[in-house]
């Protein structure tokens, strides 16, 4: 049986819809595709295209107390579902698609969309979950409360979950991400990052990770600041103690108070690390050499890890959302509204590997 993958149209003025169309076929040799958009909409984007689809599961949505999912007709080569659920929104699918323009009407959308396919995930519909680029400032515009993907799907689920973007070459897990560089040294406690880096390690298993280092030559010994990195210092020896100690995982919580447990589990500590023992320097983490040695990182924050890895792997790169109760991944771009509608070419490589990487994260869970 093929995976089925359910998924969001991000925002309908950029070049999510586009990609969705273009990709149809080349998804259906690898999945089961359902798309969450509704008729008038859909066929808006053909028209501005002018470009066919078939063979397609098409999923509109709507608001309701309780959760339905059913097959409403079956005609011109599209099956037409409606699934029901909670939304707190009533759906407007009656509002003409601007191409590259920041509006709110496309911002909603794209926001009940994602909302949707994520529950379709969640109540097991689908296996797996792929989010099309939304737009920000459009979701603010919406009055939508939330920075992007990740930070909605930890209210919706109530889970911490944890921004991971790369390839095969190349990952990088993201401690902070979408906020002002202003306050990510106040969020670097021991506590949080060690609880991070714990979370980051069981949804992974890679076997070595590398931690960025927070300032320039990450602290030069105390040099250049350096507060950071000797907590950075502290949580990954805990922590590389704690994941290959023999105690009961409640212990966890308990050490994370108590300064003695902690250094028990240090000193009794004899096995491989899974985390380096020092922060990188983060100018040559990104090297040839350095990533042939360690191509597993955690940063601190946003750009420091994905302004390399979009140098370097853009066009190979996802979004994967860890410590979910759902499998999410996402394109690693934007909604490109200069190039949307415009028959422009578009590299659709980032949607294809989502969705492949989706399939073998469900696969070997299951």
């Amino acid at each position: 049986m093929k995976t089925k993958i359910a998924i969001s149209v991000g925002d309908l003025n950029g070049i999510g819809p586009e990609i969705l169309i273009r990709s149809h076929e080349s998804l259906c040799e690898i999945c089961e595709p359902y798309y969450f958009i509704h008729e008038k909409l859909l066929y808006q984007v053909l028209q501005i295209l002018n470009l066919n689809i078939s063979n397609a599961h098409i999923v509109y949505f709507k608001d309701d107390q309780d959760f339905n999912f059913k097959l409403i007709k079956n005609q011109n080569g599209l099956k037409i579902h409606c699934f029901s659920l909670p939304l707190g929104f009533k759906v407007d699918e009656n509002f003409t698609i601007n191409p590259g323009i920041i509006d709110d009407k496309s911002g909603l959308y794209s926001f009940l969309s994602f909302k949707a396919a994520s529950y379709f995930v969640f109540k097991k519909y689908a296996h797996t979950l792929l989010t099309l680029p939304i737009h920000k400032k459009a979701w603010e515009l919406a009055k939508i409360n939330y920075k992007g993907h990740t930070d909605a799907l930890r209210h919706f689920f109530k889970k911490d979950a944890i921004m991971m973007l790369g390839c095969n070459k190349l990952f990088v897990g993201l401690f902070t991400e979408h906020i002002p560089l202003a306050k990510v040294s106040k969020k670097i406690t021991f506590k949080k990052l060690s609880i991070f880096l714990k979370n980051f390690y069981e949804q992974t298993h890679f076997k070595k990770i590398g931690i960025l280092g927070f300032n320039p030559h990450a602290g030069d010994y105390g040099v250049i600041g350096g507060k950071e990195e000797e907590i950075i210092i502290k949580a990954i020896s805990f922590i590389n103690a704690y994941l290959q100690s023999k105690k009961d995982k409640k212990i966890f919580h308990q050490a994370l108070k108590d300064e003695n447990l902690q250094k028990e589990l240090i000193r009794n500590f004899k096995e491989k690390k899974i985390y380096l023992p020092y922060p990188l320097v983060a100018d040559t983490a990104f090297t040839k050499a350095s990533l042939k040695n360690c191509n597993r990182l955690v940063a601190m924050y946003h750009d420091l890890a994905l302004a390399p890895l979009k140098a370097l792997y853009f066009e190979k790169s996802i979004n994967v959302s860890l410590n979910l109760p759902i499998i999410r991944v996402s394109v690693d771009h934007g909604t490109a509204f200069d190039k949307a509608y415009k028959n422009m070419k578009i590299n659709m490589q980032s949607y294809l590997e989502a969705a492949k990487f989706s399939i073998q994260h469900y696969r070997k869970l299951n």
